[in-house]
């Protein structure tokens, strides 16, 4: 499970459990109770842990996905995770290529909801995060700055940028993000 994809991960890169530690701020017996599936991340968590093992949040959750040339992702093949809360549920809509350059992400939250407990930054300044509304009104924060999203804006951004997205419209909101590389 989770805790064996933490661990495979950190062992090839021959880190230690302290050296994961040092590297996130989680502390070693946290970490040990991950790789033993005794506890369970937040998102804020996953986000760490998968910057300093260098993958991303989904390639965590999901093992063993890999296309080669062409894959279709019917329902059955999407993974998807609730964040912190269960405020907002990402959906992953791509699978991991050999290529892996880009990762396409639904989320979905319920009025008064958000991605994330506070604003958050992934992946690096050469990466890219855009990002279109299907469905609701979003209030995008990006730093201290805050945007108004509604059904149809897109926006584009360094996802190394700390933001997260808010609904604060009275039905439920969808957005789709395409990121570059896969950070999330």
């Amino acid at each position: 499970m989770l805790g064996e994809t933490i661990k495979e991960l950190r062992k090839v890169k021959q880190l230690t459990l302290q050296n994961l530690s040092d590297m996130t701020g989680l502390s070693v017996a946290f970490l040990s109770q991950l790789e033993n599936d005794q506890a369970n991340p937040t998102l804020s968590t996953l986000r760490k842990l998968s910057t300093a093992l260098g993958t991303s949040v989904f390639a965590l959750l999901a093992q063993g996905e890999d296309g080669e040339g062409f894959v279709k992702v019917d329902e059955s093949r999407r993974k998807s995770f609730t964040a912190p809360r269960g405020d907002a549920v990402f959906e992953q809509l791509s699978v991991s290529m050999t290529s892996n350059r880009l990762q396409v992400l639904r989320c979905t939250m319920e009025p008064g909801t958000m991605t994330c407990d506070e604003v958050m930054s992934h992946g690096t300044w050469n990466g890219e995060e855009w990002v279109i509304v299907l469905e609701g009104e979003v209030i995008l924060e990006v730093g201290q700055e805050q945007y108004r999203l509604v059904t149809g804006d897109c926006v584009q951004y360094h996802p190394v940028l700390p933001h997260r997205y808010r609904n604060v419209g009275a039905t439920r909101a969808v957005i789709i993000a395409v990121v570059s590389p896969p950070s999330y």
